[in-house]
């Protein structure tokens, strides 16, 4: 049966929206399929319409549906409807680290991480530079304490982002984080990787607070793929072992 199980936590969008890919990735519903509507809907997962809506709000943004005026809510082809944000969701009910996922993902992410940063840098304000100052002295303090260091890595992401004042590219880092979430101790295994981390931090936090906007994107952009090679090579270590 197609039918959607309660959702166990109230009024969390991003719940919904995992469980309505779920169930289009299992083939419960086919491409083109419509969706029960939004009072059923809601019954079934055991949530407020209003958090619904926000849900498919989201899920029309990420091309997994589409909404059709006077007709109803429809399912797109995941074959070639899928983007970043689908894909990363998807990551987040999988047993293992999907290799091919991360790498068809990471240009996209790279893109959207050093955008932000150029745009951070461009708009950069006292304020903020301050609490990205902060963080920074938080984690050089954490560098023995990977569950900590990783908590503040996380807030370092998304206070840049935030910072760039984009919404939907800003909706989309969420995501991601949801994902190095999940895979934070392949992330920061080591002490070693988490002092490149931090140094790498310090970079961006200087180009961002001296608005020099190409040099932030690129400082991100630096950052970002030695976190992915280190990512990928010790699970790759973790997997054989």
């Amino acid at each position: 049966m197609g039918n959607f199980e309660p959702i166990k936590k109230k009024n969390l969008y991003e719940d919904i929206v995992a469980q309505v890919i779920k169930k289009v990735n299992e083939g419960y519903f086919a491409p083109g399929e419509q969706l029960p509507g939004e009072r059923e809907l809601a019954l079934q997962l055991g949530v407020n319409r209003n958090s619904l809506r926000e849900a498919l709000r989201v899920l029309e943004f990420m091309r997994v549906l589409e909404k059709r005026a006077g007709e109803g809510v429809f399912v797109r082809d995941p074959a070639r409807e899928v983007s970043l944000e689908a894909v990363i969701q998807r990551m987040l009910w999988e047993d293992g680290l999907d290799y091919e996922s991360v790498q068809d993902t990471y240009e996209a992410v790279l893109i959207v991480e050093t955008h932000l940063a150029k745009m951070a840098a461009r708009r950069e304000d006292e304020l903020a530079g301050a609490h990205l100052a902060e963080l920074m002295v938080r984690m050089e303090g954490a560098l023995d304490d990977a569950i900590t260091f990783t908590a503040l890595d996380k807030e370092f992401h998304l206070t840049v982002g935030q910072m760039g004042h984009s919404p939907v590219l800003f909706s989309i880092l969420s995501t991601m984080w949801q994902v190095m979430d999940k895979y934070a101790e392949v992330l920061h295994l080591s002490r070693e990787r988490r002092l490149l981390c931090l140094e790498g931090h310090g970079r961006i936090v200087t180009v961002i607070r001296e608005q020099q906007e190409e040099e932030a994107g690129r400082e991100m952009a630096r950052h970002l793929k030695g976190g992915l090679k280190a990512m990928l090579a010790n699970s790759s270590r973790t997997r054989k072992g």
